[in-house]
């Protein structure tokens, strides 16, 4: 595995783009983007100590964002509604893949407290599911399906050809299928409960 560095002198010039944009495309408004951003510079700087070089610093710091995305969307009580529904052609101008959880609809089910309830079970359940499934098919799935990273991240991360990646995203989908059961079975292509 590849040992990554940190240049944090470096991060506004080589990231502050690019990491916008990925703010951007799930918060939309530029203030509230440029924000976190600089919000991201000040935690990875606090926990520069910590980064462990498991991964290249654009990825480091992508997390940190979207941990502030997360954290932004519950103090906001919203997510933005996107329509999209299949990962493998969502894709930005860039080719930068969305994640498959930053795809769900606006949750926002302040009349509807069991949808909420429901969703985070699912997603505990999932998580846990995920633990379960073979190393590298299980950091290939957390990686593209939650956590969003793009394909180019993902196979130089795991050193695998985009083939054998599609490959393991399809087979984790089955072996989730399968142990989730109807769980799985009764959320829908949003991640929302489907009706009886």
């Amino acid at each position: 595995m590849k040992t990554h560095t940190l240049d944090p002198e470096n991060w506004n010039v080589a990231y502050r783009d690019y990491l916008i944009r990925f703010a951007l495309q799930r918060i939309s408004d530029y203030g509230t983007a440029e924000d976190l951003v600089q919000e991201t510079f000040l935690s990875g700087w606090n926990a520069r100590e910590r980064f462990r070089g498991e991964c290249n610093e654009r990825t480091w710091l992508t997390g940190i964002l979207r941990n502030k995305i997360i954290d932004q969307y519950r103090r906001t009580g919203r997510r933005p509604s996107v329509l999209t529904t299949d990962l493998d052609v969502a894709v930005d101008k860039e080719g930068e893949a969305f994640s498959w959880i930053d795809q769900q609809p606006d949750q926002r089910t302040t009349n509807q407290p069991e949808a909420v309830t429901e969703r985070h079970e699912f997603l505990e359940e999932l998580e846990s599911a995920v633990t379960h499934l073979p190393d590298k098919m299980g950091r290939a799935f957390k990686m593209r399906e939650m956590q969003g990273f793009s394909t180019e991240e993902i196979t130089d991360e795991l050193n695998i050809s985009k083939s054998n990646l599609w490959v393991l995203i399809h087979r984790a989908k089955q072996s989730l299928s399968e142990s989730l059961g109807p769980n799985w079975d009764g959320i829908d292509e949003f991640g929302g409960r489907r009706a009886a």
